[in-house]
């Protein structure tokens, strides 16, 4: 898929049908030659004018290396089924390892700066303060865990890569058939069906469109390693979910409090998760969107679309 300017650096973005690809596509265009690949196993890739990619094989991730030469790669491809991974280890190490080890590999060779994407699930949640880039990694899950070995292989691959940890992503999809934290409760609300939250949980909730801003940012820099980007806030999933009724006009009533040892999970997951990003926000030199005001422009972006 082309969608750039001949001339400017060539940016490939792998697992471009995603929420967070799809928003790195819209807002690098005219800035890039932009290309973004997709899962050949995903529904659609086929026909979504999307590169088909098999970032597991070496051979198909050297092809298209080879095809589309790129200065730059994005990779937000992931399995992020954290219930999913938890029951299909295979496959989580498989995708969140192998195939990141894979584009590593092939971004060294052909000269490519890498951004992999990771995650807030690499810590074990026992902390009571922001995790900073240096504090020890203890996943609790397969999800965290194979995340976490992706990172490894990444910058034993190409040390100069740049390692992007980021939480609880959220915006609009076009794919309408997935959702996140922000739709799936926003579908609950308007549906009139409680939304039951976990109190015991403190996140830092991302928005899709600030990231895929802030990760083109990092693509012209020469930074490396492991660094923390997503949203400023620290907020208890409940908390969320009365924001988000309150900016979408919606009845907050419907938002359950509940501990999360009342709901059988496949997956355990970190009880406290927010992240430290003061670091990247002095290498881009500006903040991360809060999740009031990112709230406020889904809003925006809902209404426009009318």
């Amino acid at each position: 898929m082309f969608t750039g300017v001949v001339g400017l650096k060539r940016l490939l973005v792998i697992g471009a049908s995603g929420l967070l690809g799809g928003k790195i596509i819209d807002q690098a265009k005219g800035k890039f030659e932009v290309f973004g690949s997709c899962n050949p196993a995903v529904d659609g890739c086929s026909t979504s004018g999307l590169e088909s990619l098999d970032m597991c094989s070496e051979s198909d991730v050297r092809r298209i290396f080879q095809e589309l030469d790129p200065n730059i790669v994005i990779l937000a491809a992931a399995m992020t089924d954290v219930d999913g991974c938890e029951k299909n280890p295979g496959l989580a190490e498989s995708v969140n390892a192998l195939g990141p080890s894979i584009v590593a590999k092939a971004s060294r060779e052909f000269g490519a700066r890498l951004v992999h994407i990771s995650t807030d699930y690499v810590f074990d949640g026992n902390k009571r303060d922001r995790y900073i880039e240096t504090d020890a990694t203890n996943p609790i899950s397969v999800y965290g865990s194979s995340k976490l070995h992706g990172e490894s292989a990444v910058l034993t691959e190409l040390p100069a890569a740049f390692v992007a940890r980021t939480a609880v992503l959220y915006g609009w999809n076009p794919i309408k058939s997935k959702s996140n934290f922000v739709t799936w409760v926003l579908r609950k609300l308007r549906n009139g069906e409680k939304a039951t939250l976990f109190n015991d949980q403190w996140i830092s909730p991302t928005f899709a469109d600030d990231l895929a801003g802030a990760l083109i940012g990092i693509a012209g820099k020469s930074a490396s390693g492991i660094w923390h980007v997503a949203g400023p806030d620290c907020l208890d999933r409940p908390t969320c979910g009365r924001m988000i009724a309150e900016v979408f006009e919606l009845d907050e009533r419907l938002i359950v409090p509940v501990p999360s040892s009342s709901v059988p999970l496949p997956a355990k997951r970190p009880a406290y998760s927010c992240m430290n990003s003061s670091r990247l926000e002095k290498l881009l030199n500006r903040q991360m969107m809060p999740f009031d005001e990112s709230l406020r422009e889904m809003r925006r972006q809902e209404l426009s679309q009318r």
